[in-house]
C-alpha cells in the first residue's frame, strides 16, 4: 500500500483533514475529519490564528476508538486559497547530464531548479507550484509526464508557475507550525479541486469552475483541463444563513436547519403548514411559511448570481468573451442548497451548470473536495521544494477483541 497522505484546509471556520494515498489517478482514504474552530479566517486573512493553531495542535496526535485507528501526523500537504493568484507560462531547456544521454531524476530536478530561478520577478509574490503541461525531447517527441529513461540530449519543460501574495503563504505556514505541524507543500485549492474535477468521467475539458464555501465563494477559469486563473468574492452560505436569522428571529442552528431542509422547495401542497413559529415579543405568535422562506433565498441568491457573473467575466477578462458561456461546475457547502441550480441557471452566462460532489469512499462529505484533490495533485505533479511525499508519521489500527 502506498505511504498515507495528510491534506488539511483551513476555511473560514472549521479545520478539514483528509488522509489517504493515491492508486492509478484515484485517492483512497483512511481518515476524515472535521474540527469547527468559529469564525477565524476571513478572506485567507486570520482573525484569531491562536485559535486555528491550537485546533491543528488537537489534530496533531489522536486516537479515534471507533475507527480503531492511531494518527500521528508530523508534515502535510497544506492547502492555501487562491486569493491574489497569478498564473505564468514558462519554457525552460536543460541538457542531459547523464553519460547515456538517457533522462534521469536528477535531469528533472535541474529543470525545476531553472523554473524555480527563471527570471519572474516575484518581489512580494511567492512561488506556490509549477504544473509542468508538456516534456520535449530530441526529435519533437513530446510526454505528458517526466520522461524517465528516455533517450535525448535535452529536455525542455513548458509548465504553468503560480504564485501567490508572500505574506498569505507565510500565514497560513506560521500558522500550522504553531499548531506542531510543517507544511511540506502548499497546494492552491483551485488546482486542488480542478484535477479532481478532471479525474471524473463526463467532465467537460474547460469549464467555470465555482466553489461556494460558508463566507467566501471562489471562482476559477479551467482551459482543457489547465487553471488559468482564480478571483473570489465575499459571499457564501451563510449569507443566506443570517437573512433567515433576521427575517425569522431564530437562531443559527434552526435557520441552518431550515435551510438545508427545505432550501428554494417550489412543490404544491394541499394544505399550508408553517415551517416554524416564533414568538413577535408580545406574546403573539408568528407562522413564518415555505413561500416566505423560498423569498429569503431567492433575495440572497440573486446577490450572488449579480457578484457571481462579475467574477466569471473577470476571470476571463484576459480571453475571449465567448469563454464566459462555458460550463459552469459548483463544488463546495454552498453547492447542495436545494433548488439552487434550476434557478441561477437562466441567470448565469454559462450554458449549462452541474453541481459536482465527491465520489471517494468515505470522503462523500462536499466539504472534503480540496483535502482529496490536493492528494491527486501531489501524487501526478513533483514538488517544486521536495520530492519526497509527505506522511502520517504513524499510522495503526488497534486489534479487534
Amino acid at each position: 500500500m502506498e505511504k498515507p497522505i495528510a491534506a488539511i484546509e483551513l476555511s473560514s471556520k472549521k479545520l478539514k483533514l483528509v488522509v489517504g494515498y493515491e492508486i492509478d489517478g484515484k485517492v483512497y482514504v483512511l481518515y476524515t475529519l472535521i474540527k469547527p474552530y468559529g469564525h477565524a479566517i476571513e478572506a485567507g486573512q486570520f482573525v484569531d490564528p491562536n485559535r486555528v493553531s491550537q485546533t491543528i495542535s488537537s489534530v496533531r496526535e489522536f486516537t479515534d476508538p471507533a475507527a480503531k485507528l492511531k494518527l500521528n501526523i508530523s508534515d502535510v500537504l497544506l492547502c492555501v486559497p487562491p486569493y491574489g493568484l497569478g498564473v505564468y507560462q514558462t519554457r525552460q531547456v536543460t541538457t542531459v547530464v547523464t553519460e547515456d544521454s538517457k533522462i534521469s531524476n536528477l535531469d528533472i530536478k535541474n529543470i525545476y531548479a531553472l523554473i524555480r530561478n527563471s527570471a519572474y520577478p516575484l518581489n512580494d509574490k511567492a512561488l506556490v507550484d509549477v504544473i509542468p503541461e508538456s516534456f520535449t525531447l530530441d526529435q519533437g517527441r513530446i510526454f505528458a509526464r517526466p520522461p524517465l529513461g528516455e533517450s535525448s540530449n535535452t529536455l525542455t519543460v513548458s509548465a504553468k508557475v503560480q504564485t501567490l501574495p508572500a505574506s498569505l503563504v507565510e500565514s497560513y505556514q506560521n500558522v500550522l507550525l504553531n499548531g506542531g505541524m510543517v507544511s511540506r507543500r502548499n497546494v492552491v485549492s483551485s488546482l486542488a479541486a480542478t484535477e479532481l474535477v478532471c479525474s471524473f468521467e463526463d467532465m467537460p475539458k474547460s469549464f467555470i469552475l465555482v466553489d461556494i464555501g460558508s463566507n467566501v465563494t471562489t471562482v476559477s477559469f479551467v482551459g482543457n483541463k489547465a487553471l488559468y486563473g482564480s478571483t473570489f468574492f465575499n459571499w457564501g452560505g451563510d449569507n443566506i444563513t443570517e437573512k433567515i436569522i433576521e427575517s425569522f428571529n431564530i437562531n443559527e442552528a434552526d435557520a441552518e436547519k431550515y435551510k438545508i431542509m427545505y432550501g428554494i422547495d417550489n412543490r404544491e401542497m394541499n394544505f399550508k403548514a408553517p415551517i416554524c413559529t416564533t414568538d413577535d415579543g408580545n406574546g403573539q405568535e408568528v407562522h413564518h411559511f415555505n413561500s416566505e422562506l423560498n423569498e429569503i433565498i431567492k433575495g440572497e441568491l440573486d446577490v450572488f448570481v449579480n457578484y457571481l457573473n462579475d467574477a466569471v467575466t473577470n476571470v476571463v477578462s484576459q480571453h475571449d468573451k465567448s469563454y464566459r458561456s462555458f460550463p459552469m461546475i459548483l463544488i463546495g457547502g454552498g453547492s447542495q442548497l436545494n433548488g439552487l441550480v434550476p434557478y441561477i441557471t437562466p441567470k448565469v452566462m454559462s450554458e449549462t451548470v452541474t453541481v459536482v460532489a465527491p465520489k471517494t469512499l468515505g470522503a462523500r462529505n462536499p466539504t472534503f473536495f480540496n483535502c482529496l484533490g490536493m492528494i491527486l495533485t501531489h501524487s501526478k505533479y513533483l514538488n517544486l521544494n521536495d520530492e519526497s511525499h509527505p506522511k502520517v508519521g504513524q499510522v495503526t489500527r488497534n486489534q479487534v477483541k
